[in-house]
């Protein structure tokens, strides 16, 4: 496995838990390349970078129209890391993508939810959109998340 010494700082994906190469800290690199790059072997478990990696995926199909791809993506997501801030916010965007802003609710509850107790400082950003899409009682999207 290839990492980056950014991503190992947590500076893109922030600090423990949210980071999701933080147990690669822990470890010592087979070599690194250019000392910017580290190599690991072995069989490692990573599921909220696979999930981040769904969401990412999810959020292309949206921006393409492709909802049932978005959706697909999305719930991959949400099955790797379904305490993921993140991961929460892209499954509650496609649904109401899809007009079913009921079915995005529970996703958003727990996005607002997990933001408040892990890392808030890291994660506040999110609160004012996903307090306004939890205030509207209609299946409209209320914009974008940050």
């Amino acid at each position: 496995m290839l990492i980056s010494a950014v991503n190992l700082t947590g500076f893109e994906f922030r600090p423990p838990p949210l980071n999701p190469y933080e147990q690669f800290k822990k470890l010592t690199p087979t070599t690194a390349i250019d000392n910017s790059v580290f190599v690991y072997d072995g069989h490692f478990e990573i599921p909220l970078a696979a999930a981040l990696a769904h969401a990412q995926k999810a959020g292309i199909f949206l921006a393409e129209k492709k909802l049932p791809e978005a959706l697909q993506e999305a719930q991959q997501g949400v099955a790797l890391a379904p305490d993921s801030v993140l991961v929460n916010v892209m499954m509650g965007t496609v649904f109401d993508a899809m007009g079913k802003g009921s079915e995005a609710r529970p996703y958003y509850e727990t996005a607002l939810k997990q933001s408040l107790i892990v890392q808030p400082d890291f994660q506040s950003g999110l609160g004012p959109f996903l307090k306004r899409r939890l205030a509207t009682p209609d299946n409209s999207a209320q914009g974008a998340p940050p």
